[in-house]
């Protein structure tokens, strides 16, 4: 069956052409030929019923593949250019389909995730809060002069403590779609620079902790404002690293592998624990005190919201940041 809807339409000619064919004989009363015309005519019927089968039975497995959530099923090559074509159609819209169901599922789990955080810390925010003011509602003898200032106090701190938590919330799940211009990396880094040389002065590091290796000529294809955001994000983390060592440096470096830039942030510093490590892309999870923990969440969103990727490796002897964009 080289070519399918020739063979279809042929079966279906030819059944009919050998019906009519044999209802005129028995009609001229030429009985023995009416009969013998219907055989081809029943070859053909048979021959097009086992196309239509082989249709079928594709699409019985195609729509089982999708119900079981099946992504190793394989529907097979044929000879035949239109059999061929659907067979691929049908690995394309499969494939898709798993793609997609992952997706969803990595998301939930995602959100199902910071829900729980949520939750988790919202609770315990609003506890003291309302143990509070229902003390203050049940016995306010109990809160006069300082022990009523301490009271409001506490409850303006732990209602500020939601605030930011929300704020944080809202920054993580609203982020722009990324307004792409053509950036030149020495005007960029030339600010960055000097925004930073005050940052390591209020750290109490030197002028000269971070060192610049930037090519000229060279532009990236990005949001200002978000990747402004990204670098600044992790070279902060830097800054923080390597404050403890007893000579600090971090090396900032921008270049291009496989026609995609990227760039490069080495420190120092005294490493990130692998237990650490695990968690620190995850939303909320945070080792500073006071920390919000979105930075580096964040930090990933954007540079995957611009096609590209953020990745961290990390032993004792210092940590390196690498952003690669499209």
């Amino acid at each position: 069956m080289r070519h399918f809807r020739l063979n279809f339409f042929g079966c279906i000619a030819g059944s009919i052409v050998f019906a009519v064919l044999s209802a005129l004989c028995f009609r001229a009363g030429s009985w023995a030929a009416g009969v013998l015309l219907l055989i081809p005519s029943g070859v053909a019927v048979a021959a097009l019923w086992r196309l239509v089968r082989r249709l079928i039975f594709s699409m019985s497995e195609f729509v089982e593949a999708l119900e079981m959530n099946d992504p190793t099923i394989r529907f097979p090559e044929s000879g035949d250019p239109c059999i061929s074509r659907m067979s691929q159609a049908m690995r394309r819209i499969t494939g898709l389909y798993n793609s997609a169901r992952l997706e969803l599922e990595t998301r939930k789990l995602y959100y199902d995730r910071i829900l729980r955080i949520m939750t988790h810390e919202m609770r315990n925010a609003i506890a003291p809060v309302v143990s509070l003011s229902a003390d203050m509602k049940k016995n306010p003898a109990r809160y006069q002069g300082e022990n009523f200032a301490e009271a409001v106090g506490l409850i303006s701190d732990e209602s500020e403590g939601i605030s930011r938590f929300l704020e944080s919330y809202y920054e993580l799940t609203h982020l722009p779609a990324p307004q792409t211009t053509e950036i030149d990396v020495k005007d960029f880094f030339s600010g960055l620079r000097r925004s930073f040389m005050i940052f390591l002065r209020e750290s109490g590091l030197p002028d000269d902790t971070i060192s610049y290796t930037l090519p000229v000529g060279m532009t990236l294809s990005a949001d200002r404002g978000l990747l402004n955001r990204l670098v600044t994000n992790v070279l902060r983390n830097a800054v923080e690293a390597v404050a403890s060592a007893p000579e600090p440096r971090i090396e900032v470096s921008v270049s291009a592998s496989g026609g995609h830039p990227f760039i490069s942030i080495d420190d120092n510093g005294r490493g990130i624990p692998p237990e650490v490590m695990q968690n620190l892309f995850q939303p909320f999870f945070t080792t500073k005190p006071g920390g919000s923990g979105i930075g580096l969440c964040l930090s990933r969103q954007i540079a995957r919201l611009h096609g590209g990727d953020f990745t961290l490796t990390s032993s004792a002897r210092g940590t390196k940041a690498l952003i690669t964009l499209p």
